[in-house]
C-alpha cells in the first residue's frame, strides 16, 4: 500500500472504526439486556425475535433515502446528526414499559441507524480506489467482531447494575451504551472531513494524486449497465444471506450459550471468544484474490452453524461458533470490495444503500426465523441449520457474482 493510502487510512479508519462500534454495539446489544429484560416485560422467544428484527424494517424503508441525502448533504454533517438520534433512541429505549413500545423503540432505532453503514460505505469510496478498498474495508469492519469482544463482557457487567439508582440492569445497559453515540456525534462535525478535496491533512500534490487513482474505482466499462444491475439483484440476494448469519449469530449467541449452563455474568467473556475469531478471520481473508475466496469463507460459516446445531456442551459450542463467526465476519470485506468494484460513482451511492437495504431483510429474517423455530421445536437447532443453509446458498451465489469482478479488484 502505498504511503498516500496509508495516510488516507490512518486518518479515516480509527474513527470510523470507533462510529461503526458504537453503531453496532446499540444494534445488537439487546441480546444482552434480553437475558433479564424479556422477563420483565414477558417476551418470548419469538416475540424478541421479532423486535430484534423490526430494528432492519425501519433501516430497510429509510436507507436509500438516507444515502441519498449524505451526498447533498455531506458526510460530517449527515453521519454527526445520525450518531445524535440514535443515541438518543437507544438510550430512551431504557424506559419502555411493554412489548408495544419496545418494538417502537427498536423500528425507530433502525431509522435512526439507516443512513450510517451505507454511507460510510460510500464514503470511503470516495477515498480509496479499489485495488486497495478490500484491506481498508477489512480494517474499517473489523470493527463488528472487535466490537462484540469487547462489548460482550461490558453488556453483562452492566447488567449486574441491577436495581442501582431504582433502575433494572437492562436499563442501566441502554443509558450506558447509548450515551457514546451521543457525544461522538458531536465530535463527528470536528473530525470528519466530506471528501478528499476538503481535507486540510492531505498536500496539493497528494490531492491531484489521488485524483489520477480514482477513475480506476469511479467507471466500470467492463460491465453494460444492463449487467450492473443484474449483478447487483445478485449481490443483494448474496447480502440478504450472509445477513441472516451475521444478527442470527449476534442476537442469540449469548442465550444459546445460557441455555448451555453459563452464568449471565460469565457469557460476556465466553461469547468474547468467536468474535475473536471473527476477527482473525477479517484480517486474512482481506489479502485473498481468488474468485471463490467469497464461497469458502461462506460455506466455513455454513459448517460452524451446522456444528453448533449438531454438537451441544460449551466447549463444542465455543469451537462451533468461532468457525461460523469467521465465515461470517470474513464474508463482508470480500463481498463489498467485490459489490462496490462493479459500481460507478454516478449509482454508487443508491446501488449501495439498495444492497444495504435487501440485506436488512436478511437481518431481521435470521433472528425471527430463530425466535419463531426455538418456540417451535424447543430447541436451537433448527433454527442454526436454517442459518447454515442460508449461509451455503450465499455461497452458491458468491462466485456467480465474482464473474463480473474485474480482475484487479
Amino acid at each position: 500500500m502505498s504511503p498516500l493510502y496509508r495516510k488516507i487510512a490512518s486518518r479515516l479508519v480509527p474513527f470510523l472504526m470507533l462510529l461503526y462500534m458504537v453503531a453496532f454495539l446499540d444494534r445488537v446489544n439487546i441480546s444482552f439486556a434480553a437475558l433479564t429484560m424479556n422477563r420483565d416485560l414477558g417476551i418470548s422467544d419469538t416475540f424478541y425475535g421479532f423486535a430484534a428484527g423490526v430494528f432492519f424494517l425501519g433501516y430497510c424503508l429509510f436507507e436509500v433515502p438516507a444515502n441519498i441525502l449524505l451526498t447533498r448533504i455531506g458526510a460530517r454533517r449527515w453521519i454527526g446528526s445520525l450518531l445524535i438520534v440514535w443515541g438518543a433512541v437507544s438510550m430512551a429505549t431504557a424506559f419502555v414499559s411493554n412489548r408495544p413500545a419496545y418494538v417502537v423503540a427498536r423500528f425507530l432505532l433502525g431509522i435512526a441507524e439507516s443512513g450510517f453503514y451505507p454511507g460510510v460505505i460510500f464514503y470511503l469510496t470516495l477515498w480509496l480506489p479499489r485495488s486497495v478498498r478490500a484491506r481498508i474495508m477489512a480494517l474499517f469492519l473489523i470493527a463488528l467482531p472487535v466490537c462484540n469482544s469487547i462489548g460482550s463482557p461490558i453488556s453483562a457487567h452492566i447488567l449486574l447494575l441491577n436495581n442501582f439508582g431504582g433502575l433494572r440492569g437492562w436499563q442501566w445497559l441502554f443509558l450506558l451504551e447509548g450515551a457514546p453515540a451521543v457525544v461522538l456525534g458531536i465530535a463527528t462535525w470536528f473530525v470528519v472531513v466530506d471528501n478528499p478535496w476538503s481535507a486540510p491533512w492531505l498536500s496539493e500534490i497528494e490531492k491531484d494524486q489521488l485524483a489520477r487513482a480514482m477513475p480506476d474505482c469511479e467507471e466500470a466499462p467492463h460491465n453494460r449497465p444492463s449487467n450492473i444491475w443484474i449483478a447487483i439483484a445478485r449481490d443483494a440476494a448474496t447480502y440478504f444471506m450472509l445477513m441472516a448469519g451475521l444478527y442470527g449469530l449476534s442476537f442469540w449467541l449469548p442465550r444459546i450459550l445460557v441455555s448451555s449452563g453459563v452464568t449471565p455474568a460469565a457469557t460476556g467473556w465466553w461469547a468474547a471468544l468467536p468474535y475473536a475469531a471473527g476477527a482473525v478471520a477479517m484480517l486474512i481473508v482481506s489479502r485473498m484474490r481468488s474468485r471463490y475466496s467469497l464461497a469458502i469463507v461462506c460455506i466455513t460459516g455454513a459448517f460452524g452453524f451446522a456444528a453448533a446445531g449438531l454438537l451441544h456442551g460449551l466447549p463444542s459450542a465455543l469451537a462451533s461458533f468461532s468457525l461460523a463467526s469467521m465465515g461470517v465476519f470474513g464474508s463482508l470485506p470480500l463481498f463489498w470490495s467485490a459489490s462496490t468494484s462493479r459500481m460507478s460513482a454516478k449509482i454508487a451511492g443508491a446501488a449501495i444503500a439498495l444492497v444495504n437495504s435487501i440485506g436488512a431483510i436478511g437481518g431481521f429474517a435470521g433472528p425471527y426465523a430463530m425466535g419463531w423455530l426455538h418456540d417451535a421445536t424447543h430447541t436451537y437447532s433448527a433454527g442454526l441449520f436454517a442459518i447454515a443453509a442460508s449461509m451455503a446458498a450465499a455461497a452458491f451465489l458468491s462466485p456467480l457474482a465474482a464473474r463480473q469482478v474485474p480482475p484487479h479488484a
